[in-house]
């Protein structure tokens, strides 16, 4: 299926009635040549770029122009003028078709309104209809490109009447209230003559200038008839249903579509079949309400209001800010799209950094603009969906963009914030229907805005007393839990263990010589070795223990699970060969060691974990009354060199035969001697030394299993997968992804 087409569309405010119609006509004639349209509207339209509307304004970076193939740049709906100075340059930029609707102030083509002929019509209702001779106009600013356009409507329809039309029978307004309540004034005054009817640049203006006669007894259409143009204010605003022009925007919006197609394709296509409606009548002519159009705005107006008592009654706001996580957010925001009027699809995509990246130390460091290179799909509402959190690249905007449909659509992009705060983007589509969203869907996003901000603050607060917590039970040299922390864990997996009937863990490590270390060689260079032996502590470990350091030279490891019986003792061959490495590569010129005492087993009814603890001490007293009597043995600092040389190279062709010869020793000598002086055998104490290698290189670098397992001295890459597994007890691949993320 070949791609189809894809135009963007640079708006402001799509909710309004103006944009809506352009909207409607530019999707009707897409539909009809099968492409697709992505619609990027802020909400807030000030003049002046506050923090808050720059936040909005950002959406329009998330646009990836290049895989566009052309824009429809409604310019005008922006009333900032540093947004579309920054809106022209970023279009500037690109080498797509760039058309401008309604707007001759830019450097891209354009397509403008055919005001001059909407305006005679209107015009030409008062006279050929009501007959009236005695008329004014009164349009919007001297010099703007409409405001003279329907000036010369105007005198087109006076001029095809063989009426007379001077200059002063054309007045300049605002195109607001101020221009057309003077104007009432002037009449009220007896400054300005009352003519039979006036007609006036815009329905805001008709409004003004109703109300402000009928306030002071000059009654519509009796005294003087009171058009308006654009046909925006129709029904319950104005004090009096106003006769109006509808204004073509719709087939302007048709329009700027096929020229943008001809742009895009060189090929000429065929035009939708524009709205026929033109001229409305209401009370402020002497035609009386349109009783049709009466009928369609009751139909509208029924179907807004339901939808206004739905959103008023839904309780959104207090339910979003009840939940305490983000999932339970998306799906409490899930229950309530239905508040969507006529939504067929529904999207919303966060930041992936939309917390501010969790930094506790500087709060004030979060997104203010731009978007990151992933974004997370967290909900989408179509058939299958729900809540989600699916990365996808920015670049992007809406994996269902690029899906293969039947038909193409529309899909409307809005931003996501709070305040300044950056939080990603809403996306929704009305499928085939020609539609877009209401002011409902303004206050409705405004509500997720809001849960979103609570949802992060909640976040954050439970991160702060967390922190706060943390800092009471841990080490703040080492990091790792306080005696603090060890007592409370202690306890914890003490009674999960004879609760869930697991073996009970607990590994003490004393080191050695640490005082030595301080008192030789200073306090800085202690507080580096102390750090260094909490690392080979938590080096040993897996998710499953919590590592502490209870004193100053002394350190437990503590778990429950169902631990093989050996486990104590492949943690202290995993400690000692930490340190082995270091003491080989770090050129201190002191030797660290451990000491150590353990338990392992099953809890029995009366055992308490007090008497584990005074049995785990008293093997760390036996432990160091061993090392003394290995000192004593024979070949004892051969043997060490030797180890130290092994834990230095283990990759290499450690063999016992070698070895004896070396030493002149008979190989059951060798192999007593060895286990005395290291209770471990030389085989044993070899692989432990090639899989601490290979645990670094797991840990630290991004090489595959097999070269990992190559540089660790495995020559067969099947037996170092099933080595790997029997003494650390998970695969080298979890044990990579377990590690990192822990780092993480």
């Amino acid at each position: 299926m070949a791609k189809r087409l894809l135009i963007g569309v640079i708006v402001c405010e799509t909710e309004q009635l103006m944009q809506r119609r352009l909207i409607k006509g530019i999707s009707a004639q897409a539909f009809a040549l099968d492409m697709d349209i992505a619609v990027f509207s802020c909400i807030t339209n000030n003049s002046e770029m506050t923090p808050y509307q720059k936040a909005e304004f950002n959406l329009f970076q998330y646009m990836n122009l290049p895989s566009f193939d052309g824009i429809l740049y409604l310019r005008d709906s922006f009333h900032c003028e540093e947004e579309k100075l920054v809106l022209d340059a970023m279009l500037q930029e690109q080498k797509m078709p760039v058309l401008v609707l309604d707007n001759d102030t830019s450097p891209f083509p354009y397509l403008m309104m055919d005001d001059r002929s909407g305006f005679a019509a209107i015009t030409s209702h008062l006279i050929q209809k009501h007959g009236l001779t005695d008329l004014l106009c009164l349009t919007g600013t001297r010099g703007h490109y409409t405001a003279e356009q329907r000036a010369l409507g105007f005198r087109d329809a006076m001029e095809a009447a063989h009426l007379p039309v001077t200059d002063d029978m054309i007045l300049y307004g605002d195109y607001w209230h101020d221009a057309a309540k003077a104007l009432a004034q002037e009449f009220i005054d007896g400054k300005r003559k009352l003519p039979q009817g006036v007609v006036c640049g815009n329905d805001p203006m008709a409004m003004a200038l109703c109300h402000g006669l009928i306030g002071n007894g000059i009654r519509i259409p009796e005294d003087v008839m009171i058009t308006g143009y654009d046909a925006s204010l129709t029904e319950t605003r104005s004090m009096i249903p106003l006769t109006s022009y509808v204004r073509k925007n719709f087939l302007l919006g048709a329009q700027g579509v096929a020229r943008l197609y001809q742009m895009m394709t060189g090929e000429d296509c065929k035009l939708i079949e524009p709205e026929r409606i033109e001229v409305i009548t209401g009370d402020s002519c002497a035609c009386g309400v349109d009783v049709d159009y009466l009928k369609h705005q009751i139909r509208v107006e029924e179907t807004l209001e339901n939808f206004r008592t739905m959103f008023r009654t839904s309780n959104m706001s207090s339910r979003l800010t009840s939940k305490q996580t983000l999932d339970e957010c998306m799906a409490t925001i899930r229950e309530h799209i239905y508040l969507i009027r006529d939504v067929q699809e529904y999207y919303l995509c966060l930041c992936e950094d939309w917390e501010g990246g969790g930094a506790l130390e500087n709060p004030a460091e979060y997104r203010r603009e731009g978007f990151p290179k992933h974004m997370l799909l967290k909900l989408f509402d179509e058939p299958g969906g729900g809540v989600v959190t699916k990365p996808f690249q920015t670049t992007k905007m809406l994996p269902r963009l690029h899906e293969e449909r039947d038909k193409p659509a529309c899909y409307f992009f809005s931003p996501l914030h709070h305040n300044d705060r950056i939080f990603g983007i809403s996306a929704l589509s009305f499928g085939s229907r020609l539609d877009t969203y209401d002011p409902i869907y303004c206050e409705w996003i405004s509500v997720v805005n809001i849960a979103l901000e609570f949802v992060r603050m909640q976040t954050y607060l439970k991160r702060f007393n967390n922190r706060i917590y943390l800092s009471s039970i841990r080490d703040s040299l080492t990091g790792l839990y306080n005696y603090e922390g060890y007592r409370k864990f202690s306890r914890e997996c003490f009674e999960a263990a004879k609760n869930e009937h697991r073996r009970f863990l607990l590994l003490y490590a004393s080191f050695d010589s640490l005082r030595q270390v301080n008192e030789t060689y200073g306090h800085s260079e202690g507080d580096s070795a102390v750090t260094v032996l909490a690392n080979a502590m938590n080096n040993s470990c897996t998710t499953y223990e919590r590592c502490a350091r209870i004193e100053d030279a002394e350190f437990s490891i503590i778990g429950y699970q169902d631990y093989e019986e050996d486990a104590c003792q492949r943690m202290m061959y995993a400690i000692s060969g930490y340190l082995e490495h270091y003491n080989q590569s770090s050129l201190k010129p002191y030797k660290l060691s451990a000491s150590f005492g353990y338990f392992c087993d099953y809890i029995t009814p009366n055992t308490t974990l007090e008497e584990i603890t005074a049995m785990v001490t008293a093997r760390i007293e036996e432990s160091r009354a061993t090392k003394q009597n290995e000192k004593a043995s024979p070949y004892y600092r051969e043997f060490v060199n030797l180890r130290e040389r092994i834990y230095s190279d283990p990759q290499e062709d450690w063999s016992i035969d070698a070895m004896c010869r070396d030493l002149i020793l008979s190989r059951g000598y060798f192999q007593k001697l060895y286990t005395r002086c290291f209770g471990i055998s030389f085989t044993q104490d070899v692989i432990n030394s090639r899989i601490e290698l290979s645990k670094r290189l797991l840990s630290s670098t991004d090489y595959s299993i097999a070269y990992i397992a190559d540089q660790s001295g495995y020559s067969n890459y099947v037996h170092f997968m099933h080595q790997f597994k029997k003494i650390v007890g998970i695969t080298p691949t979890e044990y990579r992804k377990r590690k990192r993320q822990t780092e993480d």
